[in-house]
């Protein structure tokens, strides 16, 4: 009898094993292939990372051509003003504002020389300050629109902003 329960102890104890065993393997499977699928996803991830990163730095770097031309980053253009007493810190603001002040709902921005057509008038809605002496500004009357150059000039004294216009185009009208 104790022959019996040793040979079932035996065969439990090997049935045990091997079920372990299987259950193992196929555990052992699941988490390799739960790894494969990480690594996959982690490989992807790291792919999307590096895309990621040349198109922040192409944005950023075409954001510094961008900007190239303007009034903020131009050291020498800010310079020009130094002993005039003229605040630089907002200066740009002055100047578009003064521009879009010219803007009218009954009659043409005077700066612009085209007149609007269809009884709308021409406004300026666009404005780029270059420098210490240009503006680029964009105008339209919602059918035709166009571009200029302004030259602008700070009265030393007054501090008064005066404009003066280079150079004009204007646009056809999109034909649908």
């Amino acid at each position: 009898m104790k022959k019996r329960i040793l040979l079932y102890a035996v065969i439990f104890l090997i049935l045990l094993a091997i079920y372990q065993y299987v259950s193992m393997n196929k555990m052992y499977e699941q988490q390799n292939s739960k790894i494969e699928d990480l690594r996959g996803k982690t490989e992807t991830l790291q792919n999307n990372i590096k895309a990621y990163k040349d198109t922040t730095n192409m944005l950023y770097n075409e954001n510094l051509d961008l900007r190239y031309f303007s009034f903020e980053n131009n050291g020498e253009a800010k310079e020009y003003f130094e002993g005039s007493g003229v605040n630089t810190e907002n200066l740009t603001q002055r100047i578009t504002d003064a521009i879009y002040d010219q803007n009218s709902a009954s009659a043409n921005n005077p700066l612009v020389p085209f007149d609007g057509t269809g009884g709308k008038f021409m406004s300026v809605d666009k404005v780029k300050v270059i420098n210490h002496k240009w503006i680029l500004c964009s105008f339209t009357d919602g059918d035709f629109w166009g571009e200029m150059i302004l030259r602008y000039d700070v009265n030393d004294t007054t501090k008064e902003l005066t404009f003066e216009l280079i150079r004009e185009v204007l646009y056809p009208k999109y034909k649908e």
